[in-house]
């Protein structure tokens, strides 16, 4: 589902350069980038870009490309993944040598690029963040189990006059948001976001559930707010601190140096999902077939069984696996986390690298362990608000041209989800 769509129509035309003009894209994006922080302050913290006609007319275009795409109804005839279809990543060597360490960068950029180009989704392991994603599922299981219903509705998202951003808080199960799509996306979910800039979304602002007591002071019913928030806030820091880490090896794997993000993610937009997947009915998804708009996506989830991608090499539908495995050793990952290329990536590349359609569900089955819910813990990383992304000018040629214009989220993927 392409980034860029606010301004699709009208600024096609605009992005196919000449191919000397297009040498100069790096500095333009720099000095677009300092004007739009300089302006930022004087635009109103609650702007909002209202949805076009065009809008309305791409959105409804993606989601009929999305349904069309024939995902399959019987899970039990998919194909496990193996490892060409989705590669494991061993960050560890890379995350304890020096920052300054070119061989290590650019080992593990190898493989990243390999993974982005030619499948789109990775496994990674001895990422670090082990306790804190067990942190995060206890969390998320206590919102999902313990918080009474009344209280979730109150934390419903775009509800009417709302005290807090639009695009954030409460998705009941049958949600028809993120993705939109014709069936329902039978998950439970509770969404934060930060968006710092001309909008200035703070975490601070979410709908933080409150502390509810058991019936006559019980603990065994209770929910915890300030656990909760606590535990989120960290996940999310810890999510956002191993994505920086990743941003020179992303630009290394691109052909760039390493330090070329760095402008472009002064203040990255970072939204979580801590979703609960009771057992999906038969015929619908747990959350509807997509593509990632993010940059990239960190996924940490209790059964990545769950998880169903198109396999580019293989042109069929595949289930991810819980089994995941070095090549080096024989032992099984306790917490690998999945990475995949969002649509800005494509879209920097020219369509080099993919961002593969995929969707999740939660079978089920005949035994207890099967039918407890599956918790998902998504985190979509992205530039700066404002912050002018445009397609590589290494991946255009006068054959080849840009094939997207430049944008920012506040320009494409704001726009697109409905905020």
């Amino acid at each position: 589902l392409r980034f860029g769509t606010a301004h699709l129509s009208r600024a096609c035309a605009r992005s196919r350069l000449p191919e000397p003009e297009m040498r100069r894209v790096p500095a333009a994006l720099r000095r677009r980038q300092s004007l739009g922080r300089q302006h930022s302050s004087r635009r109103s913290q609650g702007r909002r870009r209202v949805m076009t006609r065009g809008d309305a007319a791409l959105a409804a275009k993606l989601q009929s490309e999305a349904e069309a795409w024939a995902p399959p109804s019987d899970l039990s005839a998919l194909d496990t993944v193996d490892p060409d279809d989705l590669p494991v990543i061993d960050l560890g060597p890379y995350l304890a040598a020096d920052p300054g360490d070119s061989g290590a960068i650019a080992e593990t950029a190898r493989q990243i690029r390999a993974a982005c180009a030619e499948v789109g989704f990775m496994y990674v392991a001895n990422h670090g963040l082990d306790a804190t994603i067990e942190r995060g599922y206890r969390a998320a299981r206590a919102f999902h189990a313990d918080l009474p219903a009344d209280a979730k509705k109150t934390l419903a998202m775009n509800r009417d006059r709302a005290p807090y951003p639009r695009g954030v808080g409460f998705l009941a199960v049958a949600n028809r948001v993120l993705p939109a799509r014709a069936l329902p996306n039978y998950n439970e979910s509770f969404v934060v976001k930060r968006e710092l800039g001309p909008r200035d979304v703070a975490l601070e602002h979410m709908p933080w559930p409150p502390s509810v007591c058991g019936e006559g002071g019980s603990a065994a019913a209770s929910f915890d707010g300030d656990e909760f928030k606590a535990a989120t806030l960290a996940l999310v820091e810890a999510y956002e601190t191993l994505a920086r880490k990743l941003l020179p090896v992303f630009a290394v794997a691109l052909g760039l140096e390493p330090s070329y993000f760095e402008s472009l993610f002064e203040s990255p937009v970072v939204r979580m999902r801590l979703a609960s997947y009771d057992a999906t009915p038969a015929g619908h998804f747990g959350i509807n077939p997509h593509v990632d708009t993010s940059f990239f996506t960190l996924l940490a989830s209790t059964d990545f069984e769950g998880l169903v991608l198109f396999g580019r090499k293989k042109r069929k539908w595949l289930r991810a696996t819980n089994d995941v495995r070095l090549p080096s050793s024989s032992e099984a990952i306790a917490h690998p986390l999945i990475v995949n290329t969002g649509q800005i990536l494509c879209q920097l590349t020219n369509d080099e690298w993919t961002a593969t359609r995929h969707f999740a569900v939660n079978p089920g089955g005949p035994n207890p362990d099967e039918r407890r819910p599956r918790i998902s813990l998504p985190f979509f990383f992205n530039a700066s608000a404002t912050a002018p992304l445009a397609v590589l000018p290494h991946f255009c040629s006068p054959t080849n041209p840009p094939k997207y214009a430049t944008a920012s989220y506040l320009d494409g993927q704001a726009v697109q989800q409905g905020e």
